[in-house]
């Protein structure tokens, strides 16, 4: 049997590395794909070879595939992972960060997926796999950035899956809620970055608030199960859930953000007028 080629994006740290860890040893070859190269040393083994790489570097991703295709002649998976999310009120973050946010969040996965579908349609296979989020479904404020590039990238992912699969391809969208990752950390990061009039002083509260539970969430490997259990299933899910035995329901709750919903509702309701 053919070894599978995966290609995953932010594989560095979090779900990314905890996805292409996993792929690696359900028989996978993975490349690795992050702009932290020694971050990806780390993982780098016989089945994981790492590729420095920045997702707006549309030049350095066709260099990419073209390097994938040379030396294994095919591509069967590509999980597109690698975001960032901009917190902040939408009065508040400037035009340029709110274009950088789609530039990675969006037009990132749209560049790998153009950059990968004329090989898998070649070959009459493959799946893509676009890791999204619970806020592509529903937006809180101060995530309205962050909300709408996922909620673009929903709707890229359902208008690609009907252009593909006549082509033996499938695509598969996956949405975590709140997982302890750098994830948090990172975007507390960009809260600071801007600067916000006395006026949001509660939404700001209401933000850290909403991220304060992240180190009881399941780690990044319940994430990386969910990838695998998709692309492995005979029938490939559109939108893959987990299922609800007694271990997993509690971390099943938190990837179909039973919890961030809640708070999202108290959110809402808190600064929404009549």
């Amino acid at each position: 049997m053919t070894q599978q080629i995966a290609l995953v994006t932010g594989a560095s740290s979090g779900i990314g590395r905890a996805t292409a860890e996993l792929l690696a040893r359900n028989g996978y070859y993975v490349f690795a794909v992050a702009r932290r190269m020694y971050r990806l040393e780390q993982i780098r083994s016989d089945h994981i070879e790492p590729i420095q790489l920045d997702v707006m570097d549309e030049e350095g991703i066709h260099r990419a595939i073209r390097h994938i295709i040379s030396t294994k002649g095919r591509i069967d998976l590509l999980v597109n992972n690698a975001a960032f999310c901009q917190l902040g009120a939408v009065e508040c973050v400037s035009m340029e960060i709110a274009h950088r946010q789609f530039e990675v969040n969006v037009f990132g996965y749209a560049r790998f997926m153009q950059a990968v579908l004329p090989h898998m349609r070649e070959q009459k296979s493959g799946c893509i796999v676009n890791i999204v989020s619970i806020l592509s479904r529903i937006s809180v404020p101060g995530f309205g950035w962050y909300s709408a590039s996922k909620y673009a990238v929903e709707a890229l992912t359902d208008a690609v899956r009907g252009e593909v699969m006549d082509f033996g391809i499938d695509v598969v969208l996956i949405a975590p809620g709140l997982i302890k990752t750098e994830f948090v950390p990172n975007q507390l990061r960009t809260l600071k970055a801007v600067v916000h009039p006395p006026a949001y002083e509660k939404l700001l509260a209401g933000v850290r608030n909403l991220l304060a539970d992240e180190p009881k969430a399941p780690g990044p490997e319940i994430i990386a199960k969910a990838v695998v259990d998709a692309v492995k299933a005979s029938t490939r899910p559109v939108r893959h859930a987990l299922p609800l035995d007694s271990k997993m329901a509690i971390a099943a709750r938190w990837l179909m953000g039973g919890r961030l919903f809640a708070w999202a509702v108290r959110l809402q309701m808190k600064f929404s007028r009549p």
